[in-house]
């Protein structure tokens, strides 16, 4: 299968990424990526920039240099009930909405698997995110099984994160591949991510695409433009 879309990368709106938007689309048209959602980090991370600097994504064109860009934010869960720490303004401009575990929530201990699991269950039920990420960070323990029920329920997307298993959230591959035994099992849409903080990390799927193997190409958003606007119309929305 041809990967076209990069669901999830970063620029250096956010300190800890190193390129600009530009450049991360010249990296990726350079790979044949016809579509990049600009999942601009939440502000409850520390160095993320202010919510003004994500609404505004407004202002960027549709197409940039021939390639589609979805304006998009990566949410962060803050609480049990699975609130987010965005407003109306951004999720009103965004096509896409990613999200997961990234600092500590109110609730405050981390390693608590049934509040992390009731977390990432409200967060589905809420019906914002569209796309759950990085789930297999072990920081965050959660019961994936119940995860990925709820997910396949309410047309939830799973990421498959490229970073996961190469340079970030180390220790989980494991949980990733245990993530992707349930998704063959329950079949829910799912999504590629490169989650790349730099340009060269555009449209990087090679350990994602090792995981997902013969997963259904019909359940995979990054195939095709086709299959991700028939996602976001399940979603209530429309790119």
């Amino acid at each position: 299968m041809n990967f076209l879309i990069d669901m999830h990368t970063h620029t250096n709106t956010t300190p800890h990424a190193y390129s600009s938007l530009e450049e991360n689309i010249r990296a990726g048209k350079a790979k044949g990526i016809k579509i990049i959602a600009n999942t601009m980090h939440g502000p409850y991370l520390q160095d993320s920039p202010h919510w003004w600097a994500i609404a505004n994504q407004r202002t960027l064109p549709d197409y940039i240099d021939g390639v589609r860009i979805l304006k998009s934010v990566e949410a962060n869960v803050v609480n049990i009930d699975g609130e987010l720490d965005i407003n109306d303004k951004i999720i009103e401009i965004c096509d896409i909405v990613i999200g997961g575990f990234h600092s500590i929530p109110e609730y405050g201990d981390t390693n608590d698997i049934n509040k992390n699991t009731k977390a990432i269950v409200n967060v589905i039920q809420n019906n914002v995110v569209d796309i759950l990420v990085h789930l297999g960070n072990p920081e965050f323990p959660i019961d994936y099984e119940k995860v990925v029920i709820a997910a396949k329920k309410h047309n939830v997307a799973i990421e498959i994160n490229n970073g996961s298993l190469t340079t970030s959230r180390a220790g989980s591959k494991p949980n990733c591949k245990k993530i992707m035994e349930l998704c063959f099992e329950h079949k829910p849409f799912i999504s590629l991510g490169s989650d790349a903080h730099f340009s060269t990390l555009i449209g990087e799927f090679t350990e994602a695409v090792k995981l997902i193997g013969s997963y259904d190409k019909e359940l995979i958003l990054n195939t095709n433009e086709e299959k991700l606007k028939e996602f976001v119309t399940l979603r209530g929305k429309n790119i």
